[in-house]
């Protein structure tokens, strides 16, 4: 807080935030918040305590927890990149990295002061590491030729290297050569090691649509809370959502949901929902668990892990 008041010359004060107390765990899991006065004017400040989640997760956060309390929320982030400045910006969310940026815009004011210098490895997977890592994670072996990965996910040997660096730098996979063949490996238990990967997880929904079901897409996949109850002792959905990958006969549809009979959800997916599917009418179980909105219901996180049980008996 002294770079604030420092940087901007304003008066700030800092003090417990009494409606966190209020908040589902799923967030003071995450985030440490703090009640700020900035000279007259009241905020939230919400620091996360580990990588910060991705962009589309941290906005439903921030609805959240104006839903307790409707004051502008500020992200609290200790290393700023250029990538992440401009897509907290463009997504207008108010943010400060101390001797970086202050970008406050509920108050008129945005300052940039440098960068960080030294190379970030990005906190969320690439869809094709991603992609990668689903695949090594459903082989029951415990080495993984990357070669062999290029034909089954589609993907080019330049986009495997780079997965192959990202899933290493993040410490998820050890790699050697096996000849001039790279091989990944790793010597946790699978399970263990999709826990560890949960922070850095892409979600595969890029965006939704609701779309009439007279003018659904025919063979669409089944998706979130219809594909987990179909799979798992959940209860079933009255909407159904099924996902959808692809620029081609991309599906119309609407932001706005009106009936839950009449419309059904459709996914767009950054990468191929069934590209790893045992079973084509349905999405994998590992990019279902991905897609799967954070949330602290009991029977949900019961079915998660059903799956996952089930997966690696």
């Amino acid at each position: 807080m002294n770079y604030i008041a420092d940087t901007l010359g304003v008066k700030v004060n800092t003090k417990t935030w009494l409606g966190a107390e209020k908040l589902p765990y799923y967030l003071t899991d995450r985030y440490d918040f703090k009640k700020v006065t900035l000279d007259e004017v009241e905020c939230l400040f919400m620091k996360p305590k580990g990588e910060l989640d991705t962009l589309t997760a941290v906005k439903k956060h921030i609805l959240k927890v104006r839903e307790t309390e409707s004051l502008p929320v500020v992200l609290d982030i200790e290393c700023m990149t250029a990538r992440r400045r401009d897509s907290l910006i463009k997504a207008h969310i108010p943010f400060v990295a101390p001797q970086c940026h202050i970008y406050l815009p509920f108050m008129g004011i945005v300052l940039s002061e440098r960068y960080a210098s030294t190379k970030i490895v990005s906190e969320t997977l690439m869809p094709s590491s991603q992609l990668l890592f689903f695949h090594y994670l459903y082989q029951r072996k415990a080495e993984l030729h990357t070669a062999e990965a290029i034909d089954i996910l589609s993907v080019s040997a330049m986009q495997v290297t780079r997965a192959v660096r990202q899933l290493s730098e993040l410490g998820l996979v050890s790699t050697k050569k096996d000849g001039v063949r790279t091989v990944i490996f790793s010597n946790e238990k699978k399970r263990d090691l999709f826990e560890r990967a949960k922070p850095h997880l892409l979600n595969p929904v890029r965006k939704k649509v609701y779309a009439e079901n007279a003018k659904l897409i025919d063979g669409l996949p089944i998706s979130g809370y219809t594909a987990l109850s179909k799979l798992t002792m959940l209860g079933s959905s009255e909407l159904r959502t099924f996902a959808f990958y692809g620029k081609v006969n991309a599906p119309g549809g609407t932001d706005i949901l009106v009936d839950t009979m009449a419309q059904a959800e459709v996914e767009i997916w950054h990468y191929e929902p069934t590209l790893l599917s045992k079973n084509p009418k349905v999405v994998d179980v590992l990019s279902l668990i991905a897609s799967l909105e954070v949330n602290d219901d009991v029977r949900t996180e019961q079915a998660i892990d059903e799956l996952l049980s089930d997966l690696w008996r």
